[in-house]
């Protein structure tokens, strides 16, 4: 029983306030999203302060400052509190046409585009009181989109955070994409290597290029291209390629979807392309909620359609 005194100690309705205080810029804005008044905050600090025997936060001037206390309370206050939001809110069962439900995504733009984006106008009609919100994810560090409460990460393998389950989603590979009246390659769907050293190439910002360490030929063909253009992502290609004899490199998956919809085609590239599986990853919180796994079977059925 002693080891439960602890707990006992400390309302965890305050929870809510800590959560609000450690992420809103003013006690005022803190107060407002968790809907206490002023002085009912200010109480709320008053008692965390004395639980953790820690200032927490300070205002000077009109300036917050975390204490390192607070700092490191600051995304374990967070992830507590979406377990928590996760527990009260789940169901055993999900009706997509009568449950309401918000479902937090993050991906990489191109597969925002033609997966995500795709996917949700299905859903209008399946799903009707289903909203999806879809956040940018960091392939470099993907945690982040999880404190920034996303319930589903969809990512390249090799980016996929190893403690949680992986569903994968489909197999992608490198190819490239080229303005169908190319002057070069307009009639022609591969390119050989001399044409590829010698054109000019545009490139995206999160372009991967690790699927290629163990390969030194490819890896020195993409290092050596002559690059006029670097965007911050796939999802620009098609409005710079067209109309030049560019050539982009990317997502044969996203260049295949460009290419059903605009003038450009996909041609091979002059490399061996290993494949590079998508998977769906779910938040430790969300993986038995039945939305979830709801959501993530619509995923799975248009990429197996797309294949």
């Amino acid at each position: 029983m002693a080891d439960e005194l602890p707990v006992h100690r400390l309302n965890l309705n305050l929870l809510y306030p800590l959560d609000a205080i450690l992420h809103a810029p003013t006690l005022t804005e803190a107060g407002r999203r968790v809907r206490l008044s002023q002085s009912a905050m200010s109480h709320a600090l008053r008692r965390l302060r004395e639980h953790f025997d820690d200032d927490l936060v300070t205002y000077l001037n009109g300036e917050k400052q975390l204490t390192p206390l607070g700092l490191a309370l600051r995304d374990e206050a967070r992830r507590v509190m979406r377990e928590v939001n996760g527990t009260f809110n789940f169901s055993l069962v999900f009706d997509p046409l009568t449950s309401p439900g918000t479902i937090t995504v993050a991906a990489p733009d191109a597969i925002e585009q033609i997966l995500l984006g795709t996917v949700q106008r299905l859903l209008v009609d399946a799903a009707p009181r289903l909203t999806v919100n879809v956040i940018p994810l960091d392939a470099v560090d993907p945690r982040r989109a999880l404190d920034q409460g996303a319930d589903l990460l969809v990512l390249p393998v090799d980016a996929a955070l190893p403690e949680l389950e992986q569903v994968p989603i489909v197999a992608d590979y490198m190819s490239c994409m080229v303005w169908t009246g190319h002057s070069r390659l307009k009639d022609r769907y591969d390119i050989d290597e001399e044409t590829y050293r010698s054109a000019r190439h545009v490139t995206a910002r999160d372009e991967r290029l690790s699927m290629f360490a163990g390969d030194p030929h490819a890896s020195d063909l993409l290092r050596s291209r002559h690059i006029v253009m670097r965007t911050s992502s796939q999802a620009a290609f098609p409005t710079i390629v067209i109309g030049s004899d560019l050539i982009a490199t990317g997502s044969v998956w996203l260049f295949q979807h460009y290419a059903s919809i605009l003038p450009v085609k996909v041609v091979s590239a002059p490399f061996d392309r290993p494949a590079a599986t998508i998977v769906v990853q779910c938040a430790a919180h969300r993986r038995r909620d039945p939305m979830i796994g709801w959501f993530v079977r619509q995923i799975e059925d248009y990429a197996r359609l797309t294949k």
